[in-house]
Parts: structure tokens; C-alpha cells; sequence
């Protein structure tokens, strides 16, 4: 299917150019990236890589929109140093605008993010974590936008984990409505994905496969809930997973965000939200932080940030999640600058505590020029 959007884009590129003169513009960032992380032991590791990410703007032809982005990334410090660098293509999509509705063929993002910091619903748990994107987000995917009115839609996903593959067993599908009532922003969504493969483990969730049992596809409905009580923003979220190896489970998600005025052109932004999620997909969800799961079968989260602007161009934030049951605490202070010559610097200090050992230590340093 790669291969069929790669040609489309070509044919399409050239009816353009005999058309009219074909502009193509890009933009994109440059990065380097270095992490070094000290642990209780003594040990020390780090790692330094640069990054280049790239989309083209192309021309669209009346109503179809054409969309090209990636990412290649390469090592020079660390355990991956000397390896070639690598190549992902974040988007290598076509969109068309039929009257009433829109349909998306090709790489794209797909998230049914509603502004959590950590998402227990989304169409693929762990694509967007503490304002974050991962490479889970962008899946080769059919998707078909309906309006219904100017606040309520229905989207309609299918997407390939594997490649594009039509197989009813390989494909992961979903949908999703969003309305608005009341002033609050509600949406139902569910989501099935393939049986656990041959390998024993379930497309994107670790599910064992039992022997003897057939094994049947990992299914969730979710619901989340955003608007505004008196000064106060508040949201949540319920996902009911059945399915899998014979499992099922609930997260239950609540929080709020409350922004103050700080003087005449500075607002201190908060954020806190309580999770509860059982083992099987919190690590999808937390990544990288996945010390702060637990060995029981659910585990609570407490996660807070707070942002500052320091001023137009400079601010501050310090986010902490904590698993009480646990005594695992992670911190994480953050600095952000535009530096003279339109490059931007982030500073982070990464805290992972715990009751009991290991600890560790982490800094990292991102300088990107965007173009």
C-alpha cells in the first residue's frame, strides 16, 4: 500500500506541474539531543544523537490534500553509537473532502487525546503522554472524518500495526463520536485490536496467550468527559478492556486545570489528575517511567505539573507523578528558552525516587532550530 501511495503522489505531482508551476515549500526542525543518567550504584550512562525532522507543504488539488513528513535519526554517543541512522515516516497521506465527510488514506496521526496528561482511552494507549508525542501515534490507517454539526463528529478508524495487510485478524479498528452538551465536551469511543500473534503477545499490549485457549481480540470502550466548573477546568475518563487472554479490567481517570493571573501578562498554569489502571496497560501508557508501576494488578497515579512564562521568550515547569501505593516518585523539573538565532533550548532534570533502591538520576539537554 506504501508502494500505491508513493506512485499516487507522483502522478498526482506531475498533473500538477502540467498544470501550473509546482511550489513545493518545507519546514521542519534540526536537533541534538544528549541524556546522561547516574545511578544509586554508581553506573553512569548517557547517550548524544541528532534528529532531523522534515514535512513537505504540497499543493493540493481542489478538495485533496496530500501530506509528507518524516524523521531520521542518528546516533553518536552512547550503547547505538555507530549504527547507520534511522529512518520513520511520520505521515504519507492523501485526504479528500467529500461533501459530507472526509476520508484519510495512508501514514497519519491518529489520537483521541482531550487534554489528560496521561490518556487511558486513546486509540492507541501511550500515543501522547505528559504533552508528548510517540512514535505509536503515527500507524498506516483509513480514517473517515463525519461532521455532524459544528460540535459533534464521528470518526471511524482502521489501521494496520503490521503494514497494510486486509486481513480481518491483522487489522485494528475503532470509533470514535464526540459531542458537545451542555457546555461539556463528551465523547464514546471503542476500539478493538488483533489477537495475540504468534509470537504469544498481543498487538501493542504484552497480552500472554494462554495454551490451550484460543486466543480473541483485545477490545475497550471508553468515555471521557471536558469542560468547565465556575473557574475551574475539569475532565475524566472510564475505559472498560475485556478480551485478550480472558481478561478484563477498568481505569478510572479525574482531574483538573486552573490557570492564575499572575501580574499583567504572566499566567502560572496547573494541572493535576488522579489514574487508576491496572499492570497490562500502564506500560504502555507511561513508557519510559514504567518504574512507577507497581507489582499488584492496579496502580494509582497522582500527576501534577505546574508552567510559569518567565517571559516572551523563557519558562519554567515542573511536573511530579507519584504512586502512593508504591512509594515510587518521579520528578521533573523543565526549562525552556528561544536562544538569539531562533534556537530553542530545553533543560530537564529527571528525579526517579523510590521506598526502595534503585535511584536515579537523569539530565538531558535539547537544542532545535525549527525552519
Amino acid at each position: 500500500m506504501r508502494k500505491v501511495l508513493i506512485v499516487l503522489f507522483l502522478i498526482m505531482g506531475g498533473l500538477l506541474a502540467a498544470t501550473q508551476v509546482l511550489a513545493v515549500e518545507a519546514g521542519g526542525k534540526a536537533e541534538l539531543f544528549y541524556r546522561g543518567t547516574w545511578f544509586e550504584s554508581g553506573a553512569f550512562t548517557d547517550e548524544l544523537k541528532d534528529h532531523l525532522e522534515l514535512e513537505l507543504d504540497l499543493p493540493s488539488l481542489g478538495k485533496t490534500e496530500f501530506s509528507y513528513a518524516f524523521r531520521i535519526d542518528h546516533p553518536l554517543q552512547g550503547l547505538t553509537a555507530g549504527k547507520e541512522a534511522s529512518y520513520f515516516t511520520k505521515k504519507l497521506y492523501v485526504k479528500h473532502r467529500f461533501p459530507r465527510f472526509h476520508l484519510t488514506v495512508g501514514r497519519q496521526p491518529v489520537s483521541w487525546s482531550f487534554g489528560s496528561l496521561l490518556n487511558p482511552v486513546d486509540y492507541t494507549i501511550g500515543a501522547e503522554a505528559l504533552e508528548k508525542e510517540n512514535d505509536s501515534k503515527f500507524t498506516d490507517a483509513v480514517e473517515a472524518y463525519i461532521p455532524l454539526n459544528w460540535n459533534s463528529s464521528l470518526a471511524l478508524v482502521a489501521s494496520f500495526p503490521t503494514g497494510f495487510d486486509f486481513k480481518a485478524e491483522k487489522m485494528k479498528w475503532g470509533v470514535r463520536g464526540r459531542f458537545g452538551v451542555k457546555g461539556y465536551d463528551l465523547t464514546l469511543n471503542y476500539m478493538q485490536e488483533p489477537a495475540a500473534g504468534p509470537g504469544g503477545q498481543g498487538q501493542g499490549q504484552g497480552i500472554p496467550r494462554l495454551p490451550g485457549v484460543a486466543p480473541l481480540p483485545r477490545r475497550r470502550a471508553g468515555f471521557t468527559f471536558k469542560g468547565d466548573l465556575g473557574d475551574l477546568g475539569v475532565y475524566g475518563a472510564f475505559g472498560h478492556y475485556f478480551g485478550g487472554a480472558g481478561e478484563s479490567g477498568n481505569s478510572y481517570l479525574i482531574g483538573a486545570d486552573y490557570s492564575y493571573n499572575v501580574g499583567y501578562y504572566s499566567k502560572l498554569t496547573m494541572q493535576m489528575e488522579y489514574l487508576l489502571l491496572d499492570g497490562s496497560n500502564l506500560s504502555q501508557l507511561l513508557g519510559q517511567f514504567i518504574t512507577l508501576g507497581c507489582d499488584g494488578e492496579r496502580t494509582n497515579l497522582l500527576t501534577c505539573t505546574l508552567a510559569y512564562p518567565i517571559d516572551d521568550f523563557s519558562a519554567v515547569s515542573l511536573t511530579t507523578i507519584t504512586n502512593p501505593g508504591g512509594g515510587k516518585y518521579l520528578v521533573i523539573p523543565r526549562y525552556q528558552n528561544t536562544l538569539p538565532g531562533n534556537i530553542d533550548l530545553e533543560l530537564n532534570l529527571l528525579l526517579s525516587l523510590s521506598d526502595d533502591p534503585p535511584k536515579t538520576t537523569s539530565i538531558a539537554m535539547r537544542l532545535s532550530y525549527p525552519f
